[in-house]
């Protein structure tokens, strides 16, 4: 039951308002240079119009086509932002779990993904959400990704952990150890972030927003290496980036939540069931967001991250 949005449709259309590319809050930290702004204005003066439209008034089943056109076609919308500018969290994931099931008709879920949950100079700002990973969001290491794949051609680049789940784990009530001996292995992940949800000066986008946009999902790279977690020292641990041959970031895993990756996700083990009916699966792969603010790359850039441990993963942008 969605909450705060009534269940009719009106019949008027709206026409949505779009704009380019804009930055997540974790990319506020590495602006983009001026071709990327360039591309940015370029793009966003030939982009297509998204048709589909929404007023205060749309029902469940317009927000959910008019999220899905939107990613479908990497154009950012801010009618979520104009027309629901006091979304709540349950609504919020109530609307991705609709989207989830649409895209369940012709795919296949094969985990989750964490987005905020890099610490910040302020542990009290601490405010992670999740998302879904689709077999189809799974890229083949390499092989070159379409820059249209992401909204104005230009992906951001996270270095994230990966855990595959070996076992069940039904929350709520998880602990770190429950988690932790449900873990099968651990590895390195390129995520590639594209948001096709915006807000406005009058209508802010929020984290909630951010929830129903799937938290800027649009892709991974797995690495080669996986270990056991009994192996891994988090405190150890760096990713490094480096986009055309020139370091862009690197930090500590232990940014991750401000402990380690596994507090995240023994974090989302708990979190799943607060929201929905899922609960982390045997087979499932999750990733835990990114450890550093995460830089941006366009078409015809090449992107390495190096791990500790872990070895190094690249991707390159066509």
């Amino acid at each position: 039951m969605y909450r705060n949005l009534m269940a009719i449709l009106v019949s008027g259309t709206l026409v949505t308002m779009l704009s380019a590319c804009s930055a997540t809050e974790e990319e506020t930290a590495s602006p983009p240079s001026d071709a990327e702004t360039a591309a940015d204005a370029e793009t966003a003066a030939d982009a297509d119009v998204l048709t589909s439209s929404l007023t205060p008034d749309s029902d469940r089943a317009a927000i959910v086509a008019h999220l899905l056109e939107a990613e479908r076609k990497k154009i950012n919308t801010e009618a979520m932002a104009v027309n629901f500018p006091d979304l709540d969290r349950q609504t919020a994931y109530d609307i991705q779990a609709d989207i989830l099931a649409e895209k369940l008709k012709t795919g296949e879920r094969v985990g989750w993904k964490i987005g905020f949950s890099r610490m910040p100079e302020d542990p009290a700002t601490l405010d992670p959400i999740y998302g879904h990973i689709m077999a189809s969001n799974v890229f083949e290491p390499g092989t070159p990704v379409e820059a249209a794949s992401f909204v104005a051609d230009t992906a951001v680049v996270e270095g994230e952990f990966v855990f595959w789940i070996g076992e069940d784990l039904p929350g709520p009530g998880l602990t770190r150890e429950q988690v932790g001996n449900a873990v099968s292995a651990v590895g390195g992940v390129i995520e590639l972030l594209s948001t096709w949800t915006n807000g406005t000066d009058e209508n802010p986008s929020t984290r909630d927003h951010d929830v129903t946009g799937n938290v800027f999902h649009v892709g991974i790279i797995l690495g080669d290496t996986r270990v056991p977690l009994a192996e891994m020292d988090f405190t150890k641990e760096t990713a490094t980036v480096e986009i055309d041959g020139e370091e862009r970031a690197s930090a500590l895993a232990t940014m991750n939540m401000g402990v380690d990756p596994l507090e995240a996700l023994t974090w989302l083990a708990n979190e799943l069931t607060t929201y929905s009916d899922e609960y982390l699966r045997a087979g499932d792969i999750v990733i835990t967001g990114t450890v550093f603010p995460p830089p941006r790359m366009g078409a015809g850039s090449r992107a390495v991250m190096s791990y500790t441990t872990l070895g190094t993963i690249e991707v390159e942008l066509k």
